[in-house]
């Protein structure tokens, strides 16, 4: 840890805030700790080697970050956020339910291609990382949050009578599914065309979900 980070220490926990070099100093940290846990995988991204990588000592991680679980935990969200602002936008932005579920697939995996190592990241996070008591691991919450916004989609789509009346949380539950079934193919197979998926998909829910059927 750093002088100047001590420095600051006690004026932030009596005012309950971050300054700006502590904000850049944990967003260093969450890059490094994304880097290592795609190169090195989950079970082997140590404090250590996220402090190696980003030149501090391990002392400074535990100032910023309670432990590695609270690190990780900023790692899906950090990954969530990065998702969030390549998508969000474009779904609000089309006119008809219909539009947006298609931008919600292909943006999903859009967000897949541009972004390996945080996809990376994420993948051996949900595929390694469990909470310490047992309960949900860290990525349970975020995808509780994608469920729920991908049922406002459906939701717009069966008030206009674009979508026919099926179970809000089973079409979404199955949307997600076939999404998030695909970072896993693409670390088997790194050619993996990832825009033809996103049409099949496209394709595949539009059918699922149309009216008229």
């Amino acid at each position: 840890m750093t002088r100047f980070e001590l420095a600051f220490k006690f004026l932030n926990v009596q005012l309950g805030t971050r300054t700006f070099i502590e904000e850049a100093r944990r967003s260093q940290i969450i890059a490094c700790a994304i880097e290592v846990i795609a190169t090195l995988g989950y079970a082997n991204a140590s404090l250590a080697k996220i402090a190696k990588l980003a030149k501090i000592s391990t002392g400074v991680i535990s100032y910023h970050f309670d432990g590695k679980d609270e690190l990780i935990q900023a790692v899906v969200a950090e990954v969530a956020g990065i998702a969030t602002d390549l998508m969000t936008p474009r779904i609000v932005a089309q006119a008809t339910a219909t539009d947006a579920l298609r931008v919600y697939i292909e943006a999903n995996l859009e967000f897949m291609r541009l972004h390996p190592k945080p996809l990376l990241a994420l993948v051996e996070i949900v595929t390694h990382s469990r909470a310490g008591d047992g309960g949900p691991g860290p990525y349970a919450a975020q995808h509780e949050i994608a469920i729920a916004d991908l049922e406002k989609v459906l939701t717009w789509g069966r008030r206009t009578g674009e979508f026919r009346d099926f179970d809000l949380r089973t079409m979404a539950i199955a949307i997600r599914g076939a999404i998030d079934a695909i970072p896993a193919q693409i670390v088997v197979f790194p050619d993996l065309d990832i825009d033809h998926l996103a049409r099949e998909l496209t394709v595949l829910f539009m059918l699922a979900t149309r009216s008229d059927i």
